[in-house]
């Protein structure tokens, strides 16, 4: 269940389902893509940045959803929640350091999976 490690990308479906500014197939298909950490990564730092309590977090959580549907994508977010690089990040960081920073974290993700 391999992927590509590219920031830009991640940072693309970041971008694409905080914002609303992709096709769903577009978002799509940069996840099957995409290395399965940097996928739980971008999901999960949605997740805590934008709870049910917070305005902003309907049309994002909405997105969120619709692409999570797909068994292939749910799939590839439970192998990156399963890797070494996930448990790493917990116990040094907390996706709360960087809110609003959702690049930087891609950028360190990407950092630690090519080390």
């Amino acid at each position: 269940m391999n992927g590509t490690i590219d920031k830009a990308a991640a940072t693309r479906l970041l971008r694409g389902l905080e914002n609303g500014g992709m096709q769903a197939a577009d978002l799509r298909q940069i996840a099957e893509d995409l290395d399965p950490v940097l996928v739980h990564f971008v999901f999960r730092f949605l997740r805590e940045v934008y709870p049910a309590s917070n305005p902003a977090a309907s049309a994002v959580l909405e997105r969120l959803l619709a692409l999570t549907s797909s068994p292939a994508i749910l799939a590839r977010n439970k192998a990156g929640e399963e890797d070494s690089v996930t448990t790493w990040f917990a116990s040094e960081y907390s996706f709360a350091d960087f809110r609003g920073r959702g690049a930087e974290l891609i950028e360190l993700i990407v950092d630690k999976l090519e080390s």
